[in-house]
Parts: C-alpha cells; sequence; structure tokens
C-alpha cells in the first residue's frame, strides 16, 4: 500500500452542523471516520450565521425591552455597546467551536484542516492549510460543503458600506441608516436587529410579500409589526444600482410601479439569500448529476456517483442547519441500507424576528389547494395569562388540520418562544397524532404552552379560555 495515502471508512467534506454531526453518527457504529473544514469546525451555522445572529437579536431585544421599560428608572438614558456585543457574540463561538472540536476528538474522529477535493468515488485529495497535500481513500464520501450569501453580479460587496451577514456580523458600530436588500428570514433577522439597536431600517423585497414561504396570516402580520416599529417596506421593487460616495450610498430601486426611487443610506446588507459552495466540487468532470446549482440526490440523500453522498445546502430545500444535521443523520444510516429519509414536511421552520416565527407543514393555503376538507384553529397571545406576564402579548397560534381525520397539516406560531413550542406540534406530527393529541396532555399553567393546546381545542370549536363563536 502507497504510504502516502490514508484510508477510511467515512471521509465528510465539510465541518458544518451536517458534516459533523455525520461524522459523530458514523463513529458511534464504529467507523473509521475524516472529516475535513477549511475553515473552523461548526461551519457557517456556528461560526458566521445561527448562532453569532441569536446572540445579536437576544442582545438587541434586552435593549430595546429594557428602553421601553415602564418600570426601570433612567430607561431612555440606556444606550448600547456594540464592540461589547461583538466581544460576546466571539467568546460564544470561540466556546461552542473548541467544544465541539473536543466532542469530535472524543469520538475517535480525525480532523483536517484545508479544501478538500473530491477526485473520484472513493477518492479525496485534502489541500492542507500549510499547503502539503494528502490522497485519502475511503469507501464512502458525504459532501457537506454548504453554502455561502449570494448576491446580484452588480453589487460589489465592499464589505464596509455594502455587506453580506459575513461582515455586517463582525461590525462595531451600528448604522443610523440602513437598506437590506432582501425580505426573507435573514433580511427579517437583521432586520429586527438593527430596528431594535434604534438604526432607521428599509427593507427592499422583490417579491410580493415578505418571508413568501410562510403562512399569510403570519407574513402579514410580521409585516404590521415592522412597519409599526418604523421598517419602511418595499414589496415588488428591484434594485438597479448601488453608487458609494464618501461615507454615503445611494441604492436606487424600481417600486412596484416601476417608478425609481433614490434612497440615501449609511450602510447596504445583501440578504438575497444563499448559494452553494461547491469548491473542491467539479461537477463537469466528475460526471456528478446536477439539480440547477445543486446537488442532485435521491430520496435517501445518494447522488448519482457510488458510495457518494451530498446533503445539506448543497442539495438545495430548506437551508437550515437541523436540516442538514438530520441528512447527516439519515446519510450514515443509509451506508448501512437503513433507506432512511428526511420528511420536508417535518422540518420546523424558525425565524428570531421583532416576535419569533416557528412553523411546520403546510400554510393555509397549501392545505386547501390539496382539495382535502381543512379546518382551522387558532388563539391569541391576548388570551394567555402567561403572554401578559411575559410583557408580550403580540401574537397567535394557527392549526391547520383535515376535518375528516384530524391529521396535521401544518402549525404557524408567531409571539415570544414560537421557535421553542414548534417542537411540541413536531413531535406529534412525527408519532402521527392527530389535532387531538395537542390538547388531550395536560400543560402546565402559565406558561406558552397552553396557547397550543387552545388553538386544537377552538379547532374542535373547544377553546376555553376565548369569546364563544
Amino acid at each position: 500500500m502507497n504510504q502516502n495515502i490514508k484510508t477510511y471508512d467515512l471521509a465528510v467534506m465539510g465541518g458544518g452542523p451536517g458534516g459533523y454531526v455525520a461524522a459523530i453518527r458514523a463513529a458511534q457504529h464504529g467507523l473509521k471516520v475524516l472529516l475535513v473544514e477549511k475553515d473552523a469546525v461548526g461551519g457557517t451555522c456556528l461560526n458566521r450565521g445561527c448562532i453569532p445572529t441569536k446572540s445579536f437579536v437576544y442582545d438587541s431585544k434586552l435593549f430595546n425591552a429594557a428602553r421601553s421599560s415602564s418600570i426601570l428608572k433612567g430607561a431612555e438614558n440606556l444606550s448600547v455597546e456594540p464592540t461589547k456585543m461583538v466581544e460576546r457574540k466571539r467568546k460564544i463561538v470561540t466556546t461552542m467551536v473548541g467544544g465541539l472540536e473536543k466532542i469530535l476528538s472524543s469520538n475517535s474522529i480525525e480532523m483536517l484542516a484545508g479544501l478538500a477535493e473530491l477526485n473520484a468515488p472513493g477518492k479525496v485529495r485534502v489541500v492542507q492549510t500549510d499547503g502539503a497535500a494528502l490522497t485519502i481513500e475511503a469507501r464512502h464520501i458525504i459532501l457537506a460543503t454548504g453554502s455561502r450569501p449570494a448576491a446580484p453580479s452588480f453589487i460589489d460587496i465592499d464589505g464596509q458600506f455594502v455587506q453580506t451577514t459575513d461582515e455586517a456580523l463582525n461590525m462595531e458600530d451600528i448604522p443610523g441608516r440602513l437598506v437590506i436588500i432582501g425580505g426573507g428570514v435573514i433580511g427579517l433577522e437583521m432586520a429586527t436587529i438593527y430596528l431594535n439597536l434604534g438604526s432607521q431600517v428599509t427593507i427592499i423585497e422583490l417579491l410580493p410579500d415578505i418571508l413568501t414561504t410562510e403562512d399569510k396570516e403570519i407574513r402579514q402580520t410580521m409585516r404590521k409589526l415592522l412597519e409599526q416599529k418604523g421598517a419602511e417596506i418595499h414589496l415588488d421593487a428591484k434594485v438597479k444600482e448601488i453608487t458609494t460616495k464618501d461615507s454615503s450610498v445611494t441604492v436606487i430601486f424600481e417600486d412596484h410601479s416601476k417608478a425609481l426611487h433614490n434612497c440615501q443610506t449609511d450602510r447596504v446588507l445583501v440578504a438575497v439569500g444563499r448559494q452553494p459552495v461547491l469548491d473542491g466540487i467539479d461537477a463537469a468532470k466528475l460526471r456528478l448529476v446536477m439539480d440547477g446549482s445543486f446537488v442532485k440526490v435521491n430520496a435517501h440523500l445518494a447522488t448519482n456517483l457510488s458510495g457518494v453522498y451530498a446533503i445539506g445546502d448543497l442539495i438545495g430545500g430548506m437551508m437550515l442547519a437541523h436540516k442538514a444535521s438530520a441528512e447527516g443523520e439519515a446519510a450514515v444510516e443509509n451506508i448501512f441500507g437503513h433507506r432512511t429519509e428526511v420528511k420536508p414536511q417535518l422540518i420546523p421552520r424558525c425565524i428570531w424576528g421583532l416576535v419569533e416565527i416557528g412553523a411546520v407543514g403546510l400554510t393555509e393555503a397549501e392545505a386547501r389547494a390539496t382539495g382535502r376538507p381543512i379546518k382551522v384553529g387558532k388563539f391569541s397571545y391576548a388570551n394567555s395569562g402567561a403572554a401578559h406576564a411575559i410583557g408580550d402579548i403580540n401574537g397567535f397560534v394557527k392549526i391547520v388540520g383535515d376535518a375528516a381525520t384530524g391529521e396535521i397539516l401544518g402549525v404557524h406560531i408567531l409571539g415570544e418562544h414560537a421557535t421553542d413550542l414548534i417542537s411540541e406540534a413536531v413531535t406529534v406530527m412525527k408519532m402521527e397524532g392527530a389535532v387531538e393529541d395537542l390538547y388531550e396532555a395536560i400543560k402546565p399553567h402559565p406558561t406558552l404552552s397552553e396557547t397550543v393546546l387552545e388553538a386544537a381545542l377552538d379547532w374542535n370549536g373547544l377553546a376555553i379560555h376565548a369569546l364563544k363563536k
């Protein structure tokens, strides 16, 4: 055997939430595993996405809540120190990356820092950070290279005045004026941070509405809350040009009526989505079948190349860390012939906006489009004692179910702790429970979990803490 070639049962290209979970699960099954990551383990989610963003969301909400408090003296004189926000975020990331490295090591997973190149099925070349190259042979390979921010070709991302989240989450100042291009999840979460910090925010969205994957009532309510907070939202609008002069940026955009507008701002955040990272994957050379810009896989996450699987943002669909993790686990199970699938309808969607959004399954419109008999149950946070005690009654729980069978088709929650509450619905749906199962279990009082119970009761016309319809 060539001494320069190292062999493994599994090589994982990418150490994000899909890749490292796959590596750990494979090691737990007794496989000899190599994990290659060119940046830091944890991928975008831990280093530049989910965790840094939530750190900023929490800090900005804390500041806004304190400044808006009616019981704190001197609240109107409070100010925020952005350098401390960045410092706290970096400490969180450093702590979690270090902890993750220890977990991987404890599972006897070998890690290499560098760029992995897929040369052929079973063969990977790793160019390490010191420039040294290493050839790897592996019976199985999982591609988990993730995604990066996308930007239209005419927009120059300079990192200072025109940014993506990669740069924005490291800035140690707060812009007085901010234009966000994109009204999807990323744009809305960043708008939340800056609105709570006192910035004047303008959102320019190409589509007819923000958060177009979510239920209509969720979208309408979130848009109303954003506007009440002072956000200026332009829908059906298209950015035509961005120019920077001195310390000011001009954004020229076309509104829904084709009229042109000049918007002066201090900073622009481009949040139009993400694109798959194909570094080290030459699809044409490998004859790897693609689905547009994404790697094509079958229901069991296998590519057309023997022994090669792909997961996470690389294969498209919902670009969510927990989806990637679930696919990482499923890919490993499929290596052992278990024929495991990840069902999209059971993947929760979470958004940390001015209030949180948690959703799973079909929207009401999508459910009605199936032709099935549909009933909807709804309960307002305004009728929840827990919500009043918390101090935020903005929100509701909406349950969409099959009127004939009771099957839960979709659950949509807008309000405080919605991202936690949605897990209850996901669990019941996974167990093939009915709407009734969401209210037959006793819920502790006073908690927001009671809002899910009441919405399920309302689905049957039995809500307790709501006016009789």
